[in-house]
């Protein structure tokens, strides 16, 4: 897989590089060269050189969409600077941490194989691709989607918010989980961790909610009733907390306190995913897991 190296491919320039390796020492921007290839299909393999300075296998992503190129060096950078802090970038080994935003409720996971190259400039490269996927799943998106997920939570703008929900649910539109899935949940200090790698749960509501703010409160209670169909348990949890402690008047607050979860799944979650309700339960669940973790993948 050799390619030309030319100012196009290079993320950053040669001056740029060496300001940062003088003036930011630890920064991997300096010290590493960072490749941004287009393949014959319109994707682009992304890649870097250089991350022996740390005792790190190089790493790359493989079939980004070109509108993904920016989210992957994001997620690329820092993913090597969780990597530097003590996972490591190990073959076989899942990486996780707070990828993106600092304040997000959620962690985001991924798994590291061993990439195929035949020369010698990318012989020793780890492939980064979704948690517990091999190597041939290419494109992580459900890692892509949490990464514009928990950035298009903090979104000022309900348009932007809007727009980056739209994109990460086109990457990948989540799963119909289990009926129980969430309901351990503690609603005031929740860690989304699960509920958003299998079900993209947190698009959903930061989508419901972009809509609200621009008036559009009946495209908002579609998207409540999507989040509700694919995490029924949390749902219920969810619903029972609002309807507790939120007083205030609004098509949010007010759709919560009316939800009917049992129609919506029965409406909305295909045939063999249907079950019954979790009841809630009163219970106090683990804070989140320390971010610097390493597990064996399958």
């Amino acid at each position: 897989m050799r390619h030309p190296v030319t100012s196009e491919t290079r993320l950053v320039g040669t001056g740029t590089r060496l300001f940062r390796r003088f003036f930011k020492r630890q920064d991997p921007h300096g010290w590493a060269d960072y490749h941004c290839v287009e393949e014959p299909d319109g994707t682009f393999w992304i890649h870097c050189h250089g991350l022996r300075r740390w005792r790190l296998r190089d790493v790359e992503f493989v079939g980004v969409p070109r509108e993904m190129c920016g989210y992957a060096h994001q997620l690329m950078f820092e993913i090597i600077a969780e990597g530097r802090a003590g996972q490591g970038l190990v073959p076989d080994h899942d990486i996780e941490g707070v990828f993106s935003a600092p304040r997000q409720n959620f962690r985001q996971a991924a798994t590291l194989r061993t990439a195929l190259h035949d020369d010698p400039e990318h012989r020793d490269m780890v492939r980064i691709v979704d948690r517990d996927q091999p190597l041939e799943s290419g494109f992580p998106r459900r890692l892509f989607a949490s990464h514009i997920a928990a950035w298009a939570e903090f979104a000022e703008d309900p348009a932007q918010k809007e727009a980056m929900c739209r994109r990460a649910l086109a990457i990948f539109p989540g799963f119909f989980l289990e009926m129980n899935a969430g309901a351990e949940i503690r609603p005031r200090d929740p860690d989304l961790t699960d509920l958003q790698l299998r079900a993209n749960l947190s698009v959903y509501v930061s989508l419901a909610q972009a809509l609200f703010d621009q008036g559009r409160a009946e495209e908002g209670f579609g998207y409540l009733e999507q989040a509700i169909a694919r995490c029924p348990g949390w749902a219920g949890i969810y619903r029972e907390y609002m309807s507790k402690t939120v007083r205030r008047k609004d098509p949010y607050a007010d759709f919560w306190r009316q939800a009917d979860i049992a129609e919506i799944c029965a409406r909305l979650r295909p045939a063999n995913t249907t079950g019954p309700l979790a009841r809630p339960k009163k219970t106090t669940t683990a804070r989140p897991r320390k971010t610097r973790r390493v597990k064996k993948s399958a």
